[in-house]
């Protein structure tokens, strides 16, 4: 009796010939895609294609990104060019520090867009370069700089590039965190793409987590006045939306109502989701998802103070006021010194964080439960 191929084999086949007849110019989306997942499950086959690749780069936990232009990007490398440039600072990179990204077009075809994270080692203590100037140094030889994750993602204009980023530290991340099952304690065998781990002895599969977060911009009754709100330890001056982790077993508005609750102390009286969301990979992997909520202003607000410094109401034009100088001073440069400054709204979060797109809507009238516009 002939053997009846399983489902894996003859999805592999059927891949194979769909990609082997594909071109770049009739690719559509459907077709990357199944590209994208043929590579995160298929090891060798994308371990032949890690020298086609190209990369982007982080070293010691800090991006590569352009400089010299207002719009920041993670810059691109082929293979053979990120490695020659690396080799001549005695670096290296492979398959073990790198995961799967995207799928980029290239010719008649489709190559993989690879994250690659390693980390360079420190002078000597007796050198007169310190390890900063061999890093500035480095991301000139490589055409950009480096920079802190946090700040790339604030400042990245394109979503696709934030987007991209916050993929490569989680996976960065969560593949160097995963190295035993959790169920058996046996080691676990990674995947090339970083897409998942199989454990060696009951194999079980595990995959990358993430955190779903409610944020939520506050307004009153009239729409006129935002309640923002300053957490502890974040830059001075800086206000932003109300956010939190949500529990087992509630929806993402409960979770949006009990967040408020707990940390500014009030109650609302209507919560409506505004259809945006932003992959945030900071501490940990969080998914942050869009609310407004209408609440009473004569209510007295009481803050956590392990979470917040401060929670206050202000007008629109409070609010646009902080929205311009954001805009003007994306870097957040003129950060207020003294203490009570640092409690006076000055700036919102720059334009790369999903509370400044929600607060930029609310200021430019364009979210408002009477008319309906959200």
């Amino acid at each position: 009796m002939p053997t009846i191929p399983s489902n894996i084999v003859v999805y592999n086949l059927i891949t194979k010939r769909l990609f082997s007849t594909s071109t770049s110019k009739n690719m559509n989306y459907v077709e990357k895609v199944r590209l994208l997942d043929y590579w995160k499950i298929q090891d060798s086959s994308l371990q032949n294609e890690f020298p086609r690749s190209h990369l982007v780069l982080m070293v010691d936990r800090r991006l590569l990104v352009t400089k010299d232009t207002p719009d920041v990007k993670m810059v691109e490398h082929s293979y053979g060019d990120l490695k020659q440039l690396l080799g001549e600072y005695g670096l290296q990179f492979d398959l073990s520090n790198s995961c799967l990204l995207d799928a980029l077009p290239a010719d008649n075809d489709m190559i993989p867009l690879f994250g690659t994270s390693i980390e360079a080692a420190d002078p000597p203590e007796d050198s007169p370069i310190s390890k900063s100037d061999v890093l500035k140094q480095l991301g000139n030889s490589l055409g950009g700089r480096f920079t802190d994750i946090r700040m790339a993602m604030l400042t990245m204009q394109e979503e696709r590039q934030r987007n991209l980023l916050a993929k490569f530290q989680t996976l960065t991340k969560w593949a160097a965190t995963y190295r035993r099952c959790p169920k058996c304690a046996a080691a676990l065998k990674m995947r090339t793409s970083k897409s998942g781990a199989e454990c060696v002895t009951c194999q079980k599969v595990y995959y990358p987590t993430f955190s779903p977060v409610s944020i939520t911009l506050i307004t009153d009754p009239t729409n006129e006045h935002a309640l923002l709100v300053r957490h502890r330890g974040s830059a001075g001056g800086v206000f932003t939306a109300v956010a939190g982790f949500a529990h087992s077993g509630e929806s993402m508005a409960e979770c949006a109502r009990r967040e408020i609750a707990e940390e500014v102390g009030i109650e609302v009286d209507l919560i409506q989701s505004l259809d945006m969301s932003q992959p945030w990979p900071m501490p940990d992997s969080s998914l942050m998802i869009a609310h407004v909520a209408i609440a009473k202003m004569d209510q007295k607000i009481s803050v956590c103070p392990d979470e917040l410094e401060t929670a206050q109401w202000f007008s629109r034009q409070q609010v646009r006021q902080a929205l311009e100088t954001t805009l003007s001073d994306p870097q957040l440069k003129k950060l207020p010194r003294t203490l009570d400054d640092r409690q006076t709204l000055h700036y919102i979060p720059p334009a790369g964080a999903i509370a400044h797109q929600m607060i930029r809507r609310w200021v430019d009238g364009k979210i408002d439960f009477h008319n309906s516009r959200i």
